[in-house]
């Protein structure tokens, strides 16, 4: 019956939508492009749980990212499920969830990755985003999933780039300070606390990024001398070729432009030869003489095109030459990362599971642990009573329990047994895909009683029942780790 009603009110939404375009240029929101209603609205009828769809449909039809993105489409309708799906599960108003679609699509739009963005796209719950902010934040988080840099420092480094509103521009650049500053052997805490304190202390404005984290970098090295560890002559060269491939993305930039001016003041020429030679009756000037200049300009410029259409040519392919190479020597580094990865989390398993082979699960350390963090807020990246996401909450709880689980969501996911829906008992793991890419994405901690305490992007740690229909909708499967 509620189906029925829903595709009644929403047939009656497109052709009220539909008639406010027809009618004319009083009602000019855009509406949603017909290659995409159907997939739309079907859609909103299998993910909308606690979400209104009439509301939401209504809000989606005026915004400009849906109306303006038939070339996307895909894209657009996976982006705009991820985010549903987060959204719905979490509580977030429609007007909200509209808002974070457009900011994610953006984003993607200037090449931030879906990975990342769909990582920390609920921190625009309740922080004021841009599409800059959030590409910068992505990009940042991708740079450091390939770094040494700690995930929960990082991660608190890039919320806090969104909280405290830093510059985009500068974003990057402070990024790769802290990355280079763990890789030259300081403590990640601390030069990332030096970066975060000096921008908040307004040190931008008289210092350019670059300089402010040479200064944080200095600063640390001088209270830790031991632990710093000069480039060896691999890291030179790769760094060479990342200052070069940047080197070379800024001149392709100013070629862009320069031909893009010397071609629009080409066609003003051009034009305006044309129109002497038609018009001449309308001169009042000697046109021998500007006929001449014009086609002596028009020389020149034809020239000067060509000359900077053969320096972009070079341009180009020196850096397609120079990013293909840097992005090999990457890949190489990242296999090597992920190979070192993959085996300390096999140890962990390994670790875990003998560990829970050998004890039992203590339900009242389970329940006071649980019980210290309620009402914390949620904050992405954050590991403590001021703030924590998920998989730290649940790490801590465990940690109680003498485990230590990993540190994310997915990776926890593969250190204990795996159990079904209707078989989770107490003290297992919960866990939900709540994901643009249909990851493990969420986790929480079954209490008994079908309640499970869990960290929520938008009420903090809370309890909730396991029941309720979003939770089993997005349901993937329990983790145990005590056999008893």
């Amino acid at each position: 019956m509620i189906r029925s009603s829903f595709t009644l009110i929403r047939a009656a939404v497109v052709l009220s939508l539909t008639a406010l375009f027809v009618i004319g240029t009083a009602f000019s929101a855009p509406v949603v492009d017909p290659a995409l209603e159907k997939d739309i609205l079907d859609l909103l009828d299998r993910e909308c749980l606690s979400l209104n769809k009439e509301k939401l449909y209504a809000l989606l039809a005026q915004d400009a990212a849906v109306s303006s993105s038939s070339t996307d489409a895909a894209v657009l309708l996976k982006i705009m499920e991820g985010v549903i799906k987060r959204t719905d599960f979490d509580g977030i108003a429609e007007g909200k969830t509209v808002e974070i679609i457009g900011l994610v699509y953006g984003a993607h739009k200037k090449g931030a990755p879906l990975e990342q963005l769909d990582e920390i796209f609920d921190v625009a719950y309740v922080n004021t985003v841009s599409i800059d902010q959030l590409y910068a934040a992505a990009q940042a988080l991708k740079e450091f999933g390939m770094s040494e840099v700690p995930q929960d420092i990082y991660e608190e480094f890039v919320y806090h780039s969104i909280e405290n509103g830093w510059d985009p521009r500068v974003t990057p650049v402070l990024a790769r300070g802290l990355i280079y500053g763990v890789d030259r052997g300081l403590s990640p805490d601390k030069v990332a606390l030096i970066i975060m304190l000096d921008v908040k202390n307004g040190e931008l404005n008289s210092k350019k990024p670059d300089q402010l984290v040479m200064d944080a970098i200095k600063l640390v090295r001088e209270k830790e001398p031991a632990r710093w560890r000069s480039p060896d002559q691999g890291e030179r060269d790769r760094a060479a070729r990342m200052d070069k491939e940047r080197l070379l993305e800024k001149k392709k930039e100013e070629i862009d432009n320069q031909l893009q001016q010397k071609e629009r003041a080409f066609t003003a020429a051009t034009t305006k030869l044309k129109e002497l030679r038609e018009y001449p009756e309308q001169q009042t000037i000697d046109q021998k003489r500007i006929d001449q200049d014009l086609e002596a300009l028009i020389r020149k410029l034809q020239d000067e095109i060509s000359q900077a259409q053969n320096r972009q040519r070079d341009i180009v392919a020196e850096l397609e030459t120079t990013k293909k190479d840097v992005e090999q020597r990457q890949a190489v580094k990242d296999r090597e990362k992920k190979e070192k990865r993959e085996k300390e989390l096999a140890r962990k398993q390994q670790d875990i599971q003998s560990r829970g082979k050998q004890g039992r699960l203590n339900k009242t350390a389970l329940k006071t642990e649980v019980d210290k963090y309620l009402g914390t807020p949620y904050r992405f990246g954050g590991d403590s009573r001021n703030g924590i996401d998920c998989s730290a909450f649940t790490r801590r709880v465990y940690r109680g329990q003498g485990v230590e689980l990993p540190r994310t969501s997915r990776e926890q996911a593969r250190v204990g047994n795996g159990v079904t829906y209707s078989n989770v008992r107490t003290g297992d793991l919960i866990f939900f895909d709540t994901s643009i890419n249909g990851n493990i994405s969420h986790v929480g901690v079954h209490l008994g009683n079908n309640v499970f305490a869990h960290a929520s992007s938008s009420k903090g740690v809370t309890r909730s029942s396991l029941k309720e229909k979003y939770y089993v909708k997005r349901f993937v499967k329990g983790g145990r780790i005590f056999a008893d």
